[in-house]
């Protein structure tokens, strides 16, 4: 099966029909932005071919049209040497939808005899190879595994030839079915079964080992109560040792005179260290005393000095300010000037603008004007086409008359094939010839007798004759009436009045088009929107009453030279302003520097007057700081002194620390020691009573006991898990068979799946799992990979090259379709796209393929014979 063109009509965005011809028998692409229709052209192929067209579920609802209406969808093919055309038309209304099948131009199915036809082009999708081979956009990766999963296993079966060496053979499958039923008596996928031989056995040696466990225990604990009891009595006899008390207590008499002769000699070198004190801090006073008088001294010289070069700075800088506050006088009078000559250069350049704008409006005005006058008369043109468009016959309606105008074409042929045929052969020596219906009957000619006649024989006899009642006959009145009564519903006299009624309403519409194309070129917002354009302009009266514009004839000036003129008096303007700028900004500078020295001058008198005040007589002072300095030597003595007294006792102090340490210790070892024998009291007298407890158990009997019960628990259980282990070796080994008798079933396959995959990664390895007959895993050099792993663009790759070998599978076993893929590589780089388009063009060669893709750039060099949809042409 090989489709040749596909039509839709009412089919969501394609309310209009549309249509895609000139599909090839290899490779066709359809490359188009999104939103094109691409995708609505794949589901409304899907409902042709496996929806009933009695149906209105879910899928078919969504193919409605935007604005109401019964999808139609119409397919061209060829199949066994003959070309078929297939419609169907989807309706909301229940049962009322329809099929149709042409065969080389007649009607040969409608109906159930219809969808019995399609059943028989293409299985449904959920039971065969449609789902695995016309791809939905987005679902390249397989989702649909399990609906084709019966679809590619009776493929592969059908193609080895051998059903029993693909499954493995009953005998096997019955001998792992027993096996699979002995270890679910032991065991689950997840352990032991609950309640089982083995679950029973493990429980009873868990029991047995946690007792034992318990009894070992009890037995070690006992053990180390005794050791430990030992232990405590050796460890009280040696504290309360005679000898060891003693020792105890003399150590930590020792250590508290120590303490004490430590602590006596850190006081005095204490009393010595704050006489140290007291002899710096009179030192250190004295001198800060020195450092204030001479500071005193230098600020009253400094201070002097300032004052002076202040007093001259103050007197240059008002001269400096009075000089720049003429210069900025003189600066602003020439700016005003200036301005005032620009104001008058613009006035007179916005008189000139004013004119021409008056000229360029009346000029819009009239032009406005004449679009409307169109615009009112295209109108009423407009709404005689939109009248004539309304009544001619429809399309549907014409395209029912044709169909029964076929009909009786159909049935006249049948008639005419079936119906007794009249035909002479003369005599040489005949010298007349024989007249039917009054035209000479030629020598060998054959008329039909269909519709009877009148056989004349001059000069002999007329011959009348009358055909005979047939089927034909009336299936051909029958016909007959039919086209009759539908041209008479639509008030027709013959066909081609009807055929003229549509072409003049096709005829209506596209005038109707053209002048309402038109109507928007002359007001693309509406008629209003241009009668409010007219009336915004001014008019020549709304101008003179505004006083913009004398209607007086005037000369108008020159603009250019209006212009010329502004911009010089601006750049007059612009150095002016400039000038004034600078002007302004020496003149604050120099206001500022004036007002900077006087502040300068009042705080130099102001630090004057304070150094004064601090200072008092400058004599006086002096003579005081000479006698500070005098008596330093005297306190420097005093601090030499007192640093001596204290460095000797620092010297030969003992180690406070160490006393206080060494006394802590021999404090705290004597009471450790009490507190320790009051402890070990307790502990003994608890241990007694717990040593006391255990012996009176017989727990090495029970322990014995335990152990020899727990032996032949484990026995038992060693045995149940060595069955397990031996059912499942078993069962392993039968799998590995069935697998090599598996490897032929998918021969096939890998046959005309690996020079695919060589195209793409010139080593790898493809494995394929048996039972799903899909790809698993991918091997490429030492790298093995899950197909889980891989890339997205990987995958969709793979699942590509998965298809393209299932197609060419089934065109092999004589059932081929067409493969068909909407954007399915949309995640493929560059370079890979390149061996995938190789690819496709080489299996296009046995196969049909369809590619639909948004990606017109990449799919530009995928070559191939290039499809589009069209609006539909109008079928006779």
């Amino acid at each position: 099966m090989k489709l040749t063109a596909i039509r839709l009509t009412n089919v969501r965005r394609f309310g209009d029909p549309v249509e895609i011809t000139g599909i090839g028998s290899g490779l066709n692409v359809l490359s188009a932005p999104n939103e094109h229709g691409k995708s609505t052209v794949f589901d409304a192929l899907h409902a042709l071919f496996f929806k009933d067209a009695k149906s209105w579920d879910k899928e078919v609802r969504a193919l409605a049209p935007y604005a109401g209406g019964d999808p139609e969808v119409e397919v061209e093919l060829s199949y066994q040497g003959s070309e078929y055309r297939i419609a169907k038309t989807f309706t909301k209304a229940s049962g009322k939808g329809f099929a149709r099948v042409w065969r080389n131009g007649a009607l040969v199915h409608q109906a159930d005899a219809a969808e019995a036809f399609l059943g028989s082009l293409i299985a449904p999708p959920k039971e065969g190879p449609v789902g695995m081979l016309w791809v939905r956009q987005g679902l390249t990766d397989f989702s649909d595994a399990k609906d084709t999963l019966v679809s590619r296993r009776d493929l592969m079966s059908s193609l080895s030839g051998e059903v029993e060496a693909v499954t493995g053979g009953p005998q096997i499958d019955g001998l792992r079915r027993r096996l699979r039923v002995d270890l679910d008596r032991l065991v689950t996928s997840r352990g032991a079964r609950k309640g089982g031989p083995l679950a029973e056995s493990e429980a009873r040696v868990v029991e047995l080992v946690e007792r034992r466990d318990i009894l070992v225990a009890q037995i070690t604990e006992l053990r180390q109560l005794l050791d430990q009891r030992q232990s405590l009595r050796r460890e009280r006899d040696e504290l309360s040792a005679l000898n060891e008390v003693e020792a105890r207590q003399s150590r930590l008499v020792r250590a508290e005179k120590a303490l004490t002769v430590a602590q006596r000699h850190r006081e005095q070198c204490e009393k010595a260290g704050r006489a140290l004190d007291l002899a710096i801090s009179r030192r250190d006073g004295q001198m800060a005393r020195i450092d204030t008088q001479a500071a005193r001294l230098a600020d009253y010289a400094r201070t002097t000095k300032e004052q002076q070069q202040a007093v001259e700075r103050r007197a240059t800088a008002a001269t400096i300010a009075e000089q720049a506050a003429q210069q900025l006088n003189t600066a602003e009078m020439e700016a005003k000037a200036a301005r005032a000559a620009v104001s008058s250069a613009r006035k007179a350049v916005a008189t000139a603008l004013r004119l021409e704008a008056s000229e360029q409006a009346e000029l819009h005005r009239r032009e406005l004007v004449e679009r409307l006058a169109q615009f009112d008369a295209l109108q009423v043109e407009i709404a005689a086409d939109r009248q004539q468009a309304k009544q001619g016959l429809d399309a549907s309606a014409l395209e029912q008359l044709e169909e029964l105008a076929q009909l009786v074409s159909l049935a006249r042929h049948a008639r005419a094939v079936s119906a007794a045929a009249l035909s002479v052969a003369y005599l040489p020596e005949a010298e007349m010839q024989l007249l039917f219906n009054g035209e000479t009957l030629a020598d060998g000619a054959e008329v039909s007798l269909a519709d009877g006649g009148t056989l004349m024989i001059p000069g002999l006899a007329n011959v009348t004759l009358r055909p005979g009642h047939s089927d034909d006959a009336e299936a051909l009145l029958g016909a007959e009436a039919g086209l009759r009564a539908a041209l008479d519903a639509l008030g027709f006299d013959t066909l081609d009045l009807a055929r003229a009624s549509h072409q003049a309403r096709l005829a209506a519409v596209m005038r109707l088009k053209e002048g309402e194309a038109t109507q928007r070129a002359l007001a693309r917002d509406g008629r209003d929107a241009l009668v409010t354009a007219i009336a915004s302009l001014p008019d020549a009266a709304e101008e003179m009453a505004d006083g913009q514009i004398e209607r007086q004839p005037v000369i108008r000036p020159d603009r250019a030279s209006l212009e010329v003129a502004l911009a010089n008096a601006e750049t007059s303007q612009t150095e002016a302003e400039a000038l004034l700028v600078k002007c302004r900004t020496e003149e604050a500078a120099a206001q500022k520097s004036a007002h900077i020295s006087l502040a300068n001058a009042e705080a130099v008198e102001v630090a004057l007057s304070r150094a004064v005040q601090a200072l008092g007589d400058a004599e006086v002072a002096s003579a005081e700081l000479e006698t500070l300095r005098a008596g330093m030597s005297a306190l420097e003595q005093a601090v030499a002194e007192a640093r001596a007294d204290d460095t000797r006792l620092t010297a030969t102090a003992p180690d406070l620390d160490q006393a206080q340490a060494s006394c802590q210790r021999a404090r705290s070892v004597v009471e450790a020691a009490q507190a320790r024998l009051q402890a070990l009291a307790q502990d003994l007298a608890v241990l007694d009573a717990r040593i006391s407890a255990h012996a009176s158990h017989a727990v090495e009997e029970e322990l014995a006991e335990v152990i020899d019960q727990l032996e032949v628990a484990e026995a038992l259980q060693q045995t149940l898990l060595f069955e397990v282990a031996t059912l499942r070796r078993l069962d392993q080994a039968l799998q590995v068979a069935q697998e090599g008798e598996q490897a032929q079933y998918l021969g096939p396959l890998m046959a005309e799946l690996t020079p695919l995959l060589r195209r793409l990664w010139p080593e790898a390895q493809l494995q394929i799992d048996a039972d799903s007959v899909l790809p698993s895993q991918l091997a490429r050099g030492v790298a093995e990979e899950q197909l889980s792993q891989l890339s997205g663009g990987t995958q969709e790759q793979l699942a590509l090259m998965v298809r393209l070998a299932f197609a060419r599978l089934l065109a092999k076993s004589g059932r081929g379709i067409p493969v068909i893929l909407d954007d399915a590589l949309a995640y493929t780089d560059d370079a890979r796209i390149e061996a995938l388009f190789d690819a496709l063009t080489l299996q296009a060669n046995d196969l049909q393929i369809l590619v639909f893709s948004c990606h017109q750039k990449s799919f530009r060099d995928l070559g191939g014979t290039s499809i589009a949809i069209r609006p539909a042409s109008v079928r006779r």
